[in-house]
């Protein structure tokens, strides 16, 4: 387990505001800078950008108090809430407004016909999705396209990769895996950067919406700071003299219309969610025994209940 910092971040000190990078590190960098670079001028602190590949090494830096601030998928971010480093204040909107995503199954034209198809053959297909601390391109997918019909992927597929969105889009157009994961909001920014490529593949299957991306802050902040950086988020393209450059910035960033108000309780969804897989991955666990599989499923439910009461309780 990753150990807590409990240094609290000055008046002085910098804010490191990390994002995980779906296309490339250099380019969300140069996308997401202008706003930190408010974001230093609100607060009166400096301020600077870290964009890496996985979400693990977001938790890892976040938990270790080298990034303060962090726009997580929320998988990763309910493991902040869980062990007591973070807390959720904003959620991210989309150019008109847009707040929810959907997982996406992505095959060539020549692929699978189908999700039918591709779950009609056992061994054939190769299978790129995910890291599996990824709410959009692992744990959606795994639930809703395949666990319900009952098929765990890695005895499923003739093989599986984990990757980011790109990664696992470039592996598809290259010929180097048959259907890839990834979700809404990627997939168009894919389209506009890769729009030859994107004319050979399409969708096969979506999930239900989902509550786009939370930001999330350290809790050891202080009261004062944490006002700050919330004010910020929340203001940002809609009041002001600058509203209108700041909206500019925002669409150059991942074609965003603003932030909106959120808190910890946005969680619950993907809380339940793991909930189901779990089971249902028990379910179809050959492996353990009846004993083994009904002391798996209390410590799931209890997990869970545990979660429930961090998250505000029952809805």
């Amino acid at each position: 387990m990753l150990t807590l910092s409990l240094v609290t971040v000055s008046a002085h000190a910098e804010i490191v505001v990390g994002i995980l990078a779906g296309r490339g590190t250099e380019e969300a960098q140069a996308d997401w800078q202008p706003i930190v670079d408010d974001l230093a001028k609100a607060t009166g602190q400096s301020a600077r950008l870290v964009a890496v590949k996985t979400e693990q090494e977001l938790l890892s830096e976040f938990a270790q108090n080298h990034i303060q601030i962090a726009r997580l998928g929320t998988q990763a971010a309910l493991s902040t809430v869980e062990q007591n480093q973070g807390e959720i204040f904003a959620r991210l909107a989309l150019t008109g407004g847009v707040s929810e995503f959907r997982s996406v199954l992505l095959t060539r034209k020549d692929g699978p016909a189908s999700l039918d198809e591709v779950l009609r053959s056992p061994k054939r297909w190769r299978y790129a999705t995910g890291t599996r601390d990824s709410t959009a391109g692992y744990l959606i997918p795994q639930y809703y396209a395949f666990a319900k019909n009952n098929v765990l992927i890695e005895p499923f597929f003739k093989d599986v990769t984990y990757g980011a969105s790109e990664d696992n889009f470039r592996a598809l157009v290259d010929k180097r895996t048959d259907v890839a994961a990834t979700n809404s909001d990627d997939l168009e920014k894919l389209h506009d950067k890769y729009p030859r490529d994107y004319q050979n593949l399409r969708v096969i299957w979506e999930s239900p919406p989902f509550s786009y991306d939370p930001l999330i802050m350290r809790k050891d902040l202080s009261a004062g700071l944490k006002q700050k950086i919330s004010n910020f988020f929340l203001n940002y393209g809609r009041t002001g003299a600058n509203a209108m450059h700041e909206k500019e910035k925002l669409y150059y960033a991942d074609e965003l219309s603003g932030f909106l108000p959120s808190s910890n309780r946005q969680l619950r969804e993907v809380t339940d969610l793991q909930l189901f897989y779990d089971l249902f991955r028990l379910t179809l666990d050959k492996q353990s025994s009846p004993d083994a599989s009904a002391g798996k499923e209390k410590a799931l439910y209890k997990r869970y209940n545990q979660l429930v009461g961090v998250l505000g309780g029952a809805r």
